[in-house]
């Protein structure tokens, strides 16, 4: 089996990028996998990578694990498997060849001043994943939706779960009065 377009070694070269490129946290690499996925090889439409999203979100494990959703998309079981265990490699490798020197990493001010200069990109990567999601959402009571996720998430900094999961109960709530579900 292979991936939809560009093949596994495509999908396997996503994958990598998603799990090297995950500092400060899985959205990080949504827009640069957003634009792989649907734009480069258009294994996804951008209403399917948000669900997607929204599903890597709502699982168990971070939401890297979106990138097996992807693969599943390019290439069924064995593109799931492969784009979560190249997604994955980094991180464990690093881990692994490093776990000893991660205190000296920890007192090193170069290290120090890498991350503390990463940490404001990573919030700009987050809020650039937002906007492309957005744009993604298909049908105007999604935009209601999500209206009433930012309020609950970001003005009280209410709990994420509770809004995730109250979210997707108004999706089901839509889905039974008849509102456009499909992307």
């Amino acid at each position: 089996m292979t991936a939809a377009s560009g093949g596994l070694a495509a999908l396997a070269w996503v994958a990598f990028k998603v799990g090297a490129l995950s500092y400060g946290g899985g959205f990080v690499i949504v827009p640069l996998m957003q634009h792989d996925v649907v734009t480069t090889y258009h294994w996804m439409t951008a209403g399917q990578f948000l669900t997607a999203v929204a599903l890597g979100q709502v699982t168990p494990g971070p939401v890297v694990q979106t990138v097996a959703v992807v693969g599943y998309a390019a290439a069924g079981i064995l593109g799931a498997v492969l784009a979560a265990v190249v997604a994955f490699a980094p991180s464990f490798v690093f881990v692994l060849a490093g776990a000893r020197r991660f205190d000296r990493l920890r007192a090193n001010s170069a290290v120090q001043a890498f991350l503390n200069g990463a940490g404001p990109a990573a919030v700009g990567a987050i809020a650039g994943a937002a906007i492309p999601l957005a744009l993604s959402l298909s049908h105007l009571w999604q935009v209601g939706v999500l209206a009433a996720a930012t309020v609950w998430i970001v003005v009280p900094r209410r709990n994420l779960v509770l809004g995730l999961l109250a979210a997707g109960l108004l999706g089901v709530i839509a889905a039974f009065a008849g509102l456009p579900i499909a992307s």
